[in-house]
């Protein structure tokens, strides 16, 4: 089913590229602990809250790219860059599909709030 900010669109579907870019997208914004029957699955990002602000990116992006490597092994990532503020952080994950016969690389943008 295809995701936008506003929420499922239902009766649609994400094709290709943006099908795996939802697909980074959801597994950095879900929490470990929140799926029921894996709760292993997603990235733990609460847990760096409290650390100092330049501490706390490397983390996220040490994270995110654990996560992704482990739950989405149909993408590559090539490059995780970060902006941060007080209480956002903002990841562009640069990425290509396993599969793809080029090297066409794709940016996904997530926004996370602590």
């Amino acid at each position: 089913m295809k995701r936008t900010a506003e929420g499922p669109a239902w009766g649609e579907i994400a094709p290709d590229l943006e099908d795996l870019a939802q697909e980074i997208r959801q597994c950095i914004l879900t929490p470990k602990g929140s799926v029921p029957l894996n709760p292993e699955k997603g990235c733990d990002l609460d847990q760096f809250r409290d650390r100092p602000m330049n501490v706390r990116s490397l983390f996220v992006v040490a994270e995110v790219r654990e996560a992704l490597k482990l739950w989405v092994p149909r993408v590559k990532v090539h490059e995780i860059t970060y902006q941060t503020t007080f209480e956002t952080i903002s990841l562009n994950v640069t990425w290509s599909p396993v599969e793809a016969v080029g090297d066409d690389f794709q940016t996904t943008e997530v926004a996370y709030a602590f």
